[in-house]
């Protein structure tokens, strides 16, 4: 079963959109949202698997999240008859080839139908350069400049897409990460940097933020760059090292996120809301975090797992344009981050460190030793197959 499913709900004041959400540790437990219904707000139930037969399971709703003026999540404080409601729903919902289907009911009778299917799909990037050389890959950050890019993300392989690690951990439920894992982990920065972190102001949240993004704690944060050529760095030193685990037609991918976008999605302060599918963009304080800084690093937060396709279904939803992209045969990767270190970006301005330093190192000796086939170059049996 997907990590997260989206659909529509009867409620009795009408039809609403839904999202469900699964964190793989728990698979017994779902946070339900819903909105869009008028007159109604937006809310999310909390439900505890009770029991499975074959592939049906029923669930039973045991909290209920809102948020207030400012837009703060929190649970409600209801009156007795509300409660009782909530105690009572239960949903059933059974497993189809491609999602959940339903229904729902309280002590007040049925409810209305469930019916939950992966994020659709609308197509891809209808904007993607294909590079046949660094060279024009070039031309095209000039290009991308002149329409307005202005945040860039590197991929080591054309074939992985837009999701954060929190998502690629199995983790979707924002509420569990927010109330569990952030708290562990802004004790032990405090502790080990010696320095008091106050969660309720939006600048030091963002400091945390950014040094569990960059010190590899799962996040619902992608990484971006100001740099397309730092962008692009990212992606290729990632097809370098990785060269043994890729096929020989891979491609490094360079997005780029329009000015358009950052305008539209950025919001006044920082949070991490989860009852509707959001994303904004963050310009997070590089306070305490050097690579952030070196890196002219943003991010993007989002409580949807493939953001790639998110970002598709609005522009095709209200024509306009948001995400462009690139690709380059990564058999241009030694070529690519020679002329980047002659640029003055290599893993030692962009890791200060002593890492930065060892990893640009085994970037040059990989320059010496590995010979990169050039593209449709057929391979003679002395390098790897998997050689990219």
């Amino acid at each position: 079963m997907k990590k997260q499913l989206f659909g529509t709900m009867e409620t009795r004041p009408g039809k609403a959109s839904v999202m469900m959400c699964f964190d793989e540790d728990r698979p017994d437990e779902i946070m339900l949202h819903w909105w869009g219904v008028a007159g109604q707000p937006t809310a999310a139930a909390l439900g505890l698997r009770i029991s499975q037969q074959g592939d049906v399971s029923e669930y039973q709703a045991i909290r209920l999240f809102s948020h207030d003026e400012r837009g703060q999540v929190m649970e409600p404080r209801v009156d007795e008859h509300t409660r009782r409601l909530l105690l009572s729903t239960r949903a059933s919902l059974k497993a189809t080839r491609t999602g959940l289907r339903g229904t729902w009911l309280d002590a007040d009778g049925p409810g209305g139908k469930i019916s939950l299917k992966p994020l659709p799909s609308s197509g891809g990037i209808a904007d993607i350069r294909q590079c046949g050389s660094w060279d024009e890959f070039k031309q095209w950050a000039g290009e991308v400049r002149a329409q307005g890019g202005v945040a860039f993300r590197g991929h080591g392989s054309h074939q992985f897409r837009l999701e954060t690690s929190l998502y690629r951990s199995g983790r979707t439920r924002l509420n569990r990460y927010c109330a569990e894992t952030l708290p562990i982990f802004h004790s032990h920065v405090e502790a080990v940097t010696n320095r008091r972190i106050n969660l309720g102001d939006s600048v030091d949240y963002s400091v945390l933020l950014g040094l569990a993004q960059h010190h590899g704690l799962p996040t619902p944060l992608l990484d971006w760059t100001g740099s397309p050529y730092i962008a692009a760095f990212f992606g290729f030193a990632d097809a370098l090292e990785n060269r043994s685990l890729r096929s020989r037609d891979n491609r490094v991918r360079v997005y780029a996120l329009t000015r358009e976008f950052v305008e539209r999605f950025s919001p006044p302060i920082v949070t991490i809301p989860f009852l509707e599918p959001y994303m904004s963009f963050l310009s997070v304080s590089a306070r305490d975090n050097p690579r952030l800084y070196a890196q002219q690093g943003r991010f993007l937060v989002s409580n949807v797992g493939n953001i790639e396709q998110f970002i598709c279904n609005i522009e095709r939803h209200q024509n306009v344009r948001y995400l462009m992209a690139a690709e380059v045969p990564a058999a241009f990767a030694s070529e690519a981050l020679g002329d980047l270190a002659f640029m003055g970006v290599t893993a030692a301005t962009l890791f200060p460190g002593l890492d930065g330093v060892c990893r640009m190192l085994r970037h040059a000796m990989a320059f010496e030793t590995t010979s990169l086939p050039a593209p449709g170059k057929p391979n003679d049996g002395s390098e790897s197959s998997d050689s990219a």
